[in-house]
């Protein structure tokens, strides 16, 4: 999958490609959200893995853990994103956020060594991640996820599967359609900042943020699955 040439989020952008990692930091508020595309291995081997779990009926939900008025979220066990080889790819794009949101807020003397730091060809970098929980949701016709935050975690993620081709479609005229969208709502923002952005989901995309970060998906019409995975997260240095 080709990365798209510029954000789909507003803000400030920096990107970051170095050892075959590449993704771009954007502030469209106060706290920044990770924004890339998904290696194309990883988006299939996610399709087979999801595909897999909707066809079991050994599958169990998590949706008592979630407020979102969905039918369909089961739970993910981690065991399963380690058996279908993207467990590494996830746990070290959550290091990345954690890294690359320091260099965007620091001084120019610690981006210096920072940049100078990824450029070694022994790069680790030395986050602490521990993934915490994965599920699944199977979004339909006319279910919503309400605004919410992930307050046992340090940070949380959304990665896009499946996007319904409806979610184009525009109903009512002079109107901006956002049936299926998600959007963040920054509460500390201030009258010279955005208070909320929001993005149509596109299949591949993966964006981590801060688990405290308010944010909300909109309803669709329509009879096409609107699928994504939801990881959370804590980390430490």
């Amino acid at each position: 999958m080709k990365r798209p040439e510029k954000s789909s989020l507003p803000g400030l952008v920096q990107s970051f490609n170095h050892h075959q990692i590449d993704f771009q930091i954007v502030k469209p508020f106060g706290p920044n959200i990770l924004e890339t595309q998904l290696p194309e291995f990883i988006f299939q081997h996610m399709l087979e893995l999801t595909d897999q779990l909707l066809a079991s009926p050994k599958r169990v939900s998590y949706g008592n853990q979630l407020v979102g008025q969905i039918s369909e979220e089961p739970e993910i066990p981690l065991s399963a994103l380690r058996e279908f080889k993207v467990f590494d790819y996830i746990h070290q794009m959550f290091a990345e956020y954690v890294l690359g949101s320091a260099y965007c807020d620091a001084d120019h003397n610690y981006k210096s060594s920072v940049a100078d730091f990824q450029a070694d060809p022994n790069y680790s970098n030395p986050v602490h991640v521990n993934l915490e929980a994965a599920w699944l949701v199977s979004q339909q016709n006319g279910e919503y996820n309400p605004i919410h935050n992930h307050s046992r975690s340090t940070l949380s993620s959304v990665m896009y599967l499946r996007v319904p081709k409806t979610l184009q479609n525009k109903s009512l005229p002079g109107k901006p359609n956002i049936d299926g969208y998600i959007e963040w709502v920054d509460r500390s923002a201030g009258t010279t900042q955005n208070s909320t952005v929001r993005v149509r989901p596109k299949a591949g995309m993966f964006y981590i943020f801060p688990a405290s970060l308010l944010h909300l998906v909109y309803p669709f019409s329509g009879s096409e699955e609107r699928r994504s995975v939801s990881i959370n997260a804590t980390h430490s240095l």
